[in-house]
């Protein structure tokens, strides 16, 4: 606690005296009023941090002019900053017993109180009107407070109580004493108040309880003090009352006011005095000793948890012990946290915030939340000790002092404090039983690439104190998150003291995480990384337009996740048709707003919406969820399409802008199975504005009505979710990696029909020889599963010309798409819902380890790629091709022309298929395992006298 100097005073300003009758005041210079502390040996005490033998105070009225100037009402006395009086330590008068005269066997007392003699602190001598002017002498008293006061003094002369209740100012945490209604049965014309610094010091004996001769001043001499029959139970009680001011800055200033029941006011100031009448500044200031320390409330690695500060006060004894030197207490301590310990997101879930007209209101006896919201806590504050009122002071009658101050530490509005900070705080805690309110801020800088925190607090008490302890929240949404590996953490601290605050006090202190994120072992080597998943659709009705939903998830302790890449089902299509890309520079500025702005303004145009997504981020039971908005882009670092996520990065009251992250989606060629390649897609950050982000639950909606189609096969598959992670200090964002599958089941595929059309067209000749060109159309009915095998054999009029094989594609040139022009031998066409423009390409003979090389169509359009693999044979005696394994796609129609003509047909004609038109055979199988076997006549352009034979055989065969 703060040791208060109390030196010679000086009388300042009075108020003027009248001619004829003086007005209400005080007399000029010392004469009206003087105060000071001293020595045994009545020299002025002035070394910081002491306590003083006693403390005088001298108050006298302007009687000039042999008139009344008035009858003293009310009375403030306000004391330097930094002047303590500990009155714990002392035994307390009952307000009956004050109020009880004294009863004396050495004379009629006129003493108006009977306090028992351990509560007497000092002595006080009361000049009267009564018979010319006359003095007597009384005991002070440590009286029991009010409520709403830390202490009382008082005296009762000639049976008038005489109370003067003291109160801590908020401006400068300085003591000022209030006399209220003085009794007028009495001309109270002065008063010379001393308080012992010591009160059980033997030196004072003589002018305790009856040894005061009340009309001198003196001893009667031969008293025996109560209560000490030995001289060890008198030593229990020789502790300190006064203490002086701890710092040394300039002369101790001193103020009175005053008023009389007649309406009068004055006031005086007064400052320390030396012998000589200088003024008078405190020497021999001491540094603060604290000791600062922080520990968590939950020890576990990577885990949300509290935190606890502690200021720790060590004077000596100081306070409490007569000859001890107290010290100051501490103004600022800044703390750098280690690396590691990080602001948890959780705790801005459902987090209000302390505006600085809020703060503002908070005042002692303020109900919680009339000042700064409830909503905005985020701690619990705790002041033991202050004012002297030592916690390990007991049995003296004075237990309500002796409970700490008790408040909220709350989080301040982000940018609009203070300090212009994302993070500050506010401190606020009292004891309104005994008027002791304190007020404090702190701001957190956060470093950008790590997240370490450095911790500011300023204002601190100035009253002395043993301990100041910042708890900051636990539970549900704690404030923090451990660093992810056991071992100790060290801190560095940067303490100033009130006393010398230009003086910094080095301190290091250090924590232990002992076990893992869920209370088990300590992970060896790096943290572990483990995902889990959910998806699936909302209509399980296979070939349904639906909506999509993803959630993948990790563990506290766990390494951060960085990337995401996954394979969706086979056949569980996007459908992209009618969706405009939002536009690469829309997607770049977003990176740099605020998320306010992005949830106000979407960066990317509500046409190019295909879902939503909800990302959930810190430590802990509760999480903090902010929404963010799926749109479909453009082709992105190769891959033909990309999905950008735009998440509003909001947690609370904190705004940590946009996050953007746009994910390259990839399409199967062979199967059209979609993808999300991390390689190609942006990493997911783990930081912003010095804010880890932990992220633990990704929630992915695809909503846009009609955006995904269900397999037409109801096989059980699979959603393959595939997380990458990366731990401090993230050099490396991909050290670990984990796989969640999630089963995947389309139902009702046996209410899919399966009732596709195939036509066979032939274009030039038809003669034997002829090198005709062949159009093959197929076209599924609305609604029917999709096709998974076709196997087309040619009548055996048509064969291969193996003459005009030109050139076959290798499967490297394949693979790099460099394919010779003259390995092209046709072109195809398919149209899908799910496009708005069909995919077309060529068709090529490519190497095969088969006799015959393969047949493979290459289509394109939107950027994606298809291609269909079959396969050349003989069956029957008929060429046939066999494609298998065709994706679970929904066609409308599909057309594949085979190029003819002598030089680059791949098709001979062995007979008149005019005469002989020949039907081929067709084998199809829908994904829902339904099957068709169809033969279309392959239709033929003939002269009009073959045509009508092939009308004919027409009517003769019933058609296909």
């Amino acid at each position: 606690m703060r040791r208060l100097v109390l030196a010679t005073a000086i009388l300042v300003a009075l108020a003027a005296p009248a001619p004829a009758q003086a007005a209400f005041g005080f007399q000029p210079g010392t004469a009206g009023f003087e105060a000071g502390a001293v020595k045994q040996d009545g020299t002025p005490e002035n070394r910081a941090g002491v306590h003083p033998f006693a403390f005088d105070l001298a108050l006298r009225r302007n009687l000039a002019g042999g008139f009344g100037d008035g009858d003293l009402r009310d009375l403030t006395l306000n004391f330097p900053a930094g002047f303590l009086l500990n009155p714990a330590t002392f035994e307390g008068c009952s307000p009956a017993a004050f109020r009880t005269p004294r009863s004396s066997p050495f004379e009629a007392s006129q003493s108006g109180e009977s306090c028992p003699e351990g509560s007497q602190v000092g002595t006080v001598a009361v000049r009267t009107g009564e018979g010319g002017g006359t003095t007597r002498h009384f005991g002070v008293f440590n009286l029991e407070a009010p409520y709403g006061s830390p202490l009382a003094i008082g005296f009762a002369p000639f049976g008038v109580p005489v109370e003067l209740v003291a109160r801590v100012r908020e401006d400068d945490a300085g003591l000022s004493f209030d006399l209220d209604d003085l009794a007028q049965t009495r001309d109270l014309q002065s008063f010379e108040l001393t308080l012992w610094g010591v009160p059980w010091d033997p030196d004072h004996d003589s002018r305790r309880g009856n040894c005061l001769r009340e009309s001198d001043g003196g001893s009667h001499g031969h008293c025996v003090v109560p209560g000490f029959p030995s001289q060890g139970a008198r030593e229990a009680r020789m502790k300190a009352l006064l203490t002086l001011p701890t710092s040394c800055a300039g002369p101790m200033r001193w103020t009175v006011a005053a008023t009389s029941w007649q309406g009068g006011a004055a006031t005086a100031e007064a400052q320390s005095l030396g012998v000589g009448g200088e003024p008078l500044s405190l020497t021999e200031c001491k540094n603060g000793a604290t000791k600062a320390s922080v520990r968590l409330a939950t020890p576990n690695a990577g885990a949300g948890t509290g935190l606890v500060f502690d200021l720790d006060v060590d004077d000596g004894g100081g306070i409490l012990n007569p000859n001890g030197i107290s010290r100051p207490s501490i103004s600022t301590a800044r703390v750098e946290l280690p690396e590691g310990l990080t602001l948890n997101p959780s705790l801005g879930n459902g987090l209000g915030v302390c505006t600085e007209a809020d703060f503002a209101r908070e005042r002692i006896g303020t109900p919680f939340g009339a000042g700064c919201p409830g909503a905005s806590k985020i701690g619990t504050v705790e002041v033991e000790g202050m004012l002297g009122l030592s916690k390990d002071v007991t049995g003296f009658g004075f237990g309500p002092l002796q409970k700490p101050l008790t408040g909220s530490l709350f989080v301040a509005e982000p940018y609009r404090n203070r300090f212009g900070t994302l993070l500050a705080v506010y401190i606020v805690a009292s004891l309104p039983e005994r008027g002791l309110f304190v007020k404090s801020t702190g701001r957190v800088e956060l470093d950008p690439r790590s997240g370490r925190m450095v911790a500011t607090f300023e204002d601190l008490p100035k009253l002395l104190y043993e301990n100041f302890s910042l708890r900051f929240r636990e539970g549900q949404r704690p404030a923090m998150v451990s660093p992810p590996a056991c071992g100790t953490y060290s801190m560095a601290m940067d303490l100033r003291a009130w006393g010398r605050p230009s003086v910094p006090l080095q301190s290091i202190g250090s924590f232990v995480v002992d076990r893992g994120a869920r209370g088990g072992p300590c992970p060896v080597g790096a943290p572990p990384f483990g995902v889990g998943a959910l998806a699936g659709t909302r209509n399980s009705q296979a070939g349904a337009a639906t909506e999509f939903f993803l959630n993948i998830t990790r563990s506290d302790g766990d390494q951060e996740i960085t990337s995401y890449s996954a394979q969706l089902p086979p056949g569980l299509l996007g459908s992209i048709a009618g969706i405009p890309f939002c536009p690469d520079a829309a997607i770049e500025a977003a990176k740099s707003r605020s998320g306010t702005e992005e949830l106000a303004a979407p960066s990317c145009p509500a046409a190019s919406s295909v879902g939503r997504t909800l990302s959930g981020y810190g430590a802990g039971p509760v999480l903090a969820y902010s929404p963010g908005g799926l749109y479909l882009a453009g082709p992105y670092r190769g891959a033909p399409l990309s999905i950008v996520a735009v998440n509003a990065a909001i947690v609370g009251p904190w705004d940590l802008g946009t996050v953007v992250v746009r994910s390259a989606i990839t399409v199967d060629p062979r199967s059209a199975r979609i993808g999300v390649d991390s390689t190609a897609s942006d990493p997911i950050p783990h930081i912003r504005l010095g804010v880890p982000l932990h992220l633990r639950d990704v929630r992915v909606h695809l909503d846009r009505p009609g955006i995904m189609r269900n397999p037409t096969s109801c096989e059980r598959s699979s959603v393959v979710s595939t997380l990458t992670g990366s731990a401090a200090p993230f050099a490396d964002p991909r050290t670990a990696s984990g796989t969640a599958s999630v089963p995947f089941q389309p139902f009702g595929c046996d209410s899919l029909g399966f009732q596709p059309r195939f036509s066979l067209v032939l274009r030039g000749g038809y003669r034997r020889g002829a090198h005709p060109a062949l159009v093959a159309t197929y076209q599924p009915r609305a609604g029917d599963a999709n096709v998974s095998r076709v196997a087309v054999t040619l009548p055996r009029t048509i064969f291969l010309a193996q003459e005009n094989i030109r050139a076959i594609c290798t499967r490297a040139q394949w693979a790099a798409e460099a394919c010779p022009p003259q390995a092209a031998i046709g072109r195809a066409v398919a149209s899908t819902p799910l496009l708005d423009e069909p995919l077309e390409g060529a068709v090529y003979l490519r190497s095969s380890s088969r006799p015959l090389p393969d047949l493979v169509v290459a289509l394109r359009g939107r950027g994606v790629k298809i291609e269909l693999e079959g396969a050349v044979d003989s069956h029957r005696g008929g060429m046939r091709a066999s494609f298998e394994g065709l994706p679970d796609a929904p066609v409308g129609a599909f057309s594949m022309t085979l190029f003819g003509g002598r030089k680059r047909g791949l098709l001979a004609v062995a007979d008149n298929l005019c005469r002989r038109p020949g039907r081929a055979n067709a084998r199809l199988l829908g994904h829902a395992n339904l099957g068709r076997v169809l033969k279309p006549r392959v239709v033929v352009k003939c002269p009009k006298k073959a045509k009508g034979k092939r009308q004919s055989g027409k009517r003769r065969r019933g058609g296909r």
